[in-house]
């Protein structure tokens, strides 16, 4: 608390009241359960017991437990109570669900009018994941797992958030990952995506906006406008703002309102702001 009051052995900037009031009430049922285990110094917590309190948690419950814990041995390290931080490298164990896909026969429409394995990637992380085009151009290499379906998108001044790929962007993927190598093998950039000028350019640039700019215009519909027309696809069927937090990284608002612009008729029910 101290830390967060800024009151620490080295000056900080404070949190406001409520913060505080947040990480603590997150976070105190924890600490509780593990002293009544007998753990009664933090250094005693390891990674495994961080995990296995946020193992059976979901959704705002478990983020809002692993950013407290992350806070908590954050603020012990700095005042050197603890020499290691447990909770340093843990991510969220809870399961998220893959998003359904838009129809297939619109995908098909979408892709059938491109032929570079590159531009069929980027339209398909849009249509199906409602990736904005910023997040298109800096996406790095390292943020892609492909053994485990994963990709990762990075996010000033939040959490990162974590989409899983369905095997048929997996397939997009490959495709475009042989092309890259067979084109610019000794290319050094570490973003996803490329062109012939930013692979060889030994800065490492990303690509410019215009190129996914003019990728849309091809395809005829604006990226802004099919990532829309995506997450409210996505509200039709579910309903559900915490799913549409959990597949696309909204906040609770946007969430919210995108379930609303879908079921006018929930303007005046239990999830209404």
């Amino acid at each position: 608390m101290d830390v967060l009051l800024g009151q620490g052995s080295t000056s900080s900037r404070a949190r406001s009241p409520k913060t505080v009031e947040n990480y603590v009430g997150a976070i105190l049922d924890t600490l509780e359960a593990w002293i009544a285990d007998g753990l009664t110094d933090p250094r005693e917590i390891t990674r495994k017991h961080i995990e296995d309190v946020l193992d059976p948690l979901r959704g705002d419950q478990a983020r809002r437990l692993h950013t407290a814990l992350r806070s908590f041995f954050r603020a012990l390290k700095r005042e050197r109570l603890v020499f290691r931080d447990p909770a340093r490298s843990i991510s969220l164990t809870s399961s998220r669900s893959v998003p359904t896909a838009l129809p297939s026969d619109r995908i098909a429409g979408l892709l059938d009018r491109l032929d570079d394995p590159r531009d069929r990637l980027m339209v398909a992380l849009v249509a199906i994941y409602a990736l904005l085009p910023g997040q298109l151009v800096h996406l790095r290499r390292t943020d892609l797992d492909g053994s485990k379906g994963r990709l990762r998108l990075r996010r000033a001044g939040r959490m990162d958030h974590v989409i899983y790929l369905d095997a048929f962007t997996l397939r997009l993927v490959t495709a475009w990952e042989l092309q890259r190598h067979r084109r610019w093998p000794d290319s050094s950039n570490p973003h996803l995506f490329v062109t012939r000028n930013t692979a060889v350019d030994d800065s490492g640039p990303p690509i410019s906006a215009g190129v996914v700019q003019q990728l849309f215009q091809r395809v005829g519909l604006p990226a802004g406008r099919l990532r829309v027309d995506r997450i409210v696809d996505e509200a039709r069927h579910s309903a559900d703002p915490v799913r549409l937090m959990e597949l696309f990284g909204l906040s609770n608002l946007s969430a919210t309102r995108y379930v609303l612009s879908a079921h006018p008729e929930k303007q005046n029910g239990p999830i209404a702001p």
